[in-house]
């Protein structure tokens, strides 16, 4: 009997197709030979049909042998094995043929063909060679059903470790053997097109804006790769552009939507914003909780936002309270929502009550000479938040005592939330030395012990000369109080009013025997003249300078300074200390008018923006300008002044009714912990005081030249910060400017600006 490969290639084709769906079964076969009552004995088996298995492989699983009885049983049960061994395509009926002495049985084979490729085709995803790498059949090889079984479970298992796994019952989805070329090809089916993408659960953005920032997309094959990939995506999608966070995120097909036939289904995206459940503070002992949580935004029940914890985390860092302060995103606390959080705080306490002691000494014509400090504070007292502060100075040419008190909020009713009130209780004084020049020359001729009266002046001209030994003393003091109270218009922005009211008074005076000529400065007897007015080039005033802009206050008499103040201010600075982004804005104006009970009548008005902006790796560019304006006639003690905090090149106090004041400042940290700032900076002033003649020298703090309109002054220089928390310093800062005049060093406690 012979075998006909074409006739077998169809039945072949069929049986490994079931093999490649794991539903082989065995064949078995009944041999033609009858049973007879006395069976005859083997006295010879073999095998035929094996043209590359050999014989011994064949054999090593017959249990027919010469000289046993023959059984037709254990001829079925041999076909059987011989069948289990997977080499072939068929197994034709044994021959069982009477010899003398028994029957010889021979095993008739049709071996499976010898493969000379293997192909597939559907593979998108994994490449031929890496399938052909897991499976053991290979080219020169008798095509082995048992091992082919084994290598369609290996491709199964391996898409199902890459991300298909799930989809389809197999991913070979058809073979074929070719028995005459001994091509082996096979049909992969990777996984499912995606038909449709639901999107589901909480994703608070809109399906399709979110399926724009998916990589799967309709006629594409869903894998779990692929799923990993989107959940990337969305964390991207809603970390950069909305500062969100995916609580929880579930993907899959859709088994009710699986069409084998068409090999499609649909996928489903289950997303869920991270939304906080609880809020915790920790290690705040003295600090009352509603004081810290007052602070945040970030409350139970809202969506998690990265940008909004971290503006949290500056009002809380703004407070001066904390040395640290550290949020923490925990999950829970119900595990079966992992999309609910648990948003820690964790915060460690600082020294906020302070008493302080200290002595220094400033000289100049601007210098306080000799002084001594004494201060008591508490900006969280006892743990409510609230400020008190008691100051007092006292030195050779100056003295200064305040109360003041603040209360951020006026209550914790959520009306109560939105204003802040405060208040300072002032008096201080202060001592300046004008030079004094004898009218005609006549202090040059006049000698120490002379008791002859000498007229002279504050005013440098023509006609008048340096008196030598000799300074007017000039002495402002003010004693009164103020109070304000703000309106929160947002998080960032404050609008306050504020009302203050003192008592001012200027004395100049000249040592004997030298005295004013004329009204200057102006002695008045009587009752306080209300309102006080100054006109141009009558040279008068305590101050030292005659203007139109300024009051002409006669020395001795006290006035009353009433003034009612409105401002808008905005800060979005990420430190209140040392920021690297944000704005600080402050738009100020003050009245103060007979109507309110004042002796002077004027308006000021300050416009003042900072802009700090992160460049290179961790440095900081800040910017600074500000613009300063009045009307009316103002008292010297208002008059804008600008010291070496503001124009760091310049030891002189620049004073002046409208000015504008310019600085940029680049801030480079050369300490990992930012404790250590270099910084390289340049300012601008453009001043001037309204109607004044002659101009005041800000240089010798006294009357010189000729009518100036503006002055323009400006420095460079560089300069290092440290930060020193042991003390409660955030920021000391020295810095080295070159002015106009020559170089200058400024020592401050915080930035200029």
């Amino acid at each position: 009997m012979t075998f006909d490969p074409g006739r077998r290639a169809g039945p072949l084709r069929r049986y490994v197709a079931m093999l490649s769906l794991l539903a082989l079964t065995g064949l078995t076969f009944s041999p033609p030979l009858a049973a007879s009552a006395a069976a005859p004995k083997i006295v010879s088996v073999d095998v035929t049909g094996n043209l590359h298995v050999p014989t011994a492989t064949i054999m090593s699983v017959i249990a027919a042998r010469p000289g046993q009885p023959y059984d037709p049983k254990v001829v079925q049960a041999d076909l059987a094995r011989i069948n289990a061994l997977g080499y072939f395509a068929d197994i034709a009926p044994p021959l069982v043929r009477p010899r003398p002495g028994g029957v010889a049985i021979t095993y008739r084979v049709i071996e499976n063909p010898v493969l000379t490729k293997i192909a597939f085709t559907g593979n998108a995803k994994v490449p031929s060679d890496t399938l052909l790498a897991l499976m053991d059949l290979s080219v020169g090889q008798v095509f082995n059903t048992n091992t082919f079984r084994q290598d369609v479970l290996k491709i199964n298992n391996y898409y199902e470790r890459i991300g298909y796994g799930g989809q389809v019952p197999t991913h070979v989805k058809d073979i074929n053997l070719d028995s005459q070329s001994g091509v082996l090809t096979l049909t992969i089916q990777e996984g499912l097109i995606v038909k449709n993408i639901e999107i589901g659960g909480d994703p608070l953005l809109p399906p399709p804006f979110i399926r724009t920032a998916l990589t799967l997309k309709p006629g594409s094959v869903y894998s779990d790769t692929v799923r990993d990939a989107d959940y990337k995506a969305l964390q991207k999608l809603y970390e950069d552009k909305f500062h969100l966070e995916v609580g929880n995120f579930e993907g899959g097909i859709v088994p009710s939507s699986i069409n084998l036939q068409a090999g499609t289904a649909d996928v489903k995206y289950d997303i869920y914003v991270a939304r906080i459940a609880v809020v915790e503070i920790t290690g705040n002992t003295r600090t009352k909780d509603q004081v810290i949580r007052r602070e945040l935004r970030e409350r139970p029940g809202m969506v998690l936002n990265t940008d909004a914890i971290k503006r949290d985390y500056e009002r809380l860092n703004a407070l001066n309270f904390f040395s640290k302060v550290e949020p923490d995103i925990k999950p829970g606390p119900d595990p079966k929502k992992p999309q609910d959080v648990t948003v820690v705080w964790h915060v460690t306490e600082q020294r906020t009550a302070t008493a302080s002691v200290g002595f220094g000494y400033s000289g100049g014509l601007t210098g306080l000479g000799l002084y001594a400090t004494l201060g008591l504070s508490d900006n969280n007292l006892q743990g409510t938040g609230n400020s008190a502060g008691l100051q007092f100075e006292e030195g050779a040419r100056a003295g200064i005592a305040q109360l003041t008190m603040s209360v951020p909020y006026l209550s914790n009713t959520p009306q109560g939330m939105k204003y802040t009130v405060g208040g300072q209780l002032f008096s201080n004084h202060t001592t300046y030395y004008y030079p004094i020049y004898a009218v005609s020359g006549n202090g040059s001729a006049v000698k120490s012990n002379s008791t002859i009266p000498i007229p002279v002046t504050l005013y440098s001209s023509t006609n008048s000369s340096l008196v030598s030994g000799a300074d007017a003393t000039s002495v402002s003091s003010a004693n009164g109080a103020s109070a304000n109270i703000g309106r929160r218009l947002s998080d960032y922005t404050i609008l306050s009013l504020s009302v203050t009211g003192e008592r001012i008074k200027y004395d100049t005076t000249v040592p004997s025997p030298y005295y004013f000529q004329g009204n200057q400065p102006n002695i008045f007897v009587g009752p306080t003249p209300s309102p006080i007015s100054s006109t141009p080039y009558n040279y008068g005033g305590s101050f030292g300078i005659s203007a139109s802009s300024v009051a002409n206050v006669n020395t001795g008499a006290p006035y009353n300074l009433a003034q009612t103040g409105l401002s808008l201010q905005t800060i979005t600075l990420d430190d209140p200390f040392n920021p690297r982004s944000g704005i600080k804005a402050l738009l100020n104006m003050v009245v103060s008018a007979p109507a309110i009970g004042s002796n002077f009548s004027f308006t000021e008005t300050t416009l003042d923006l900072a802009k700090f902006f992160p460049v290179l790796k961790d440095a900081t560019l800040g910017v600074h300008g500000a613009a300063y304006d009045s009307t009316g006639v103002i008292p010297p003690s208002s008059l804008f002044y600008f010291s070496d905090q503001q124009m760091r090149g310049y030891n002189q106090v620049f004073y002046a009714t409208n000015a504008y004041l310019g600085q940029v400042e680049l801030r480079q940290p050369v300490a990992l912990d930012r404790r250590i700032t270099l910084a390289v900076f340049v300012d601008e002033l453009d001043y001037h005081i309204r109607g004044a003649y002659p101009l005041l020298d800000p240089y010798t703090n006294r009357i010189t030249g000729y009518p100036a309109d503006w002055a323009l002054y400006g420095d460079a220089g560089f300069g290092i910060r440290f930060d020193v928390p042991q003390l409660g310093l955030r920021t000391v800062r020295i810095d080295f400017a070159k002015g106009v005049n020559g170089t200058h060093t400024s020592f401050g406690i915080g930035q200029s600006f």
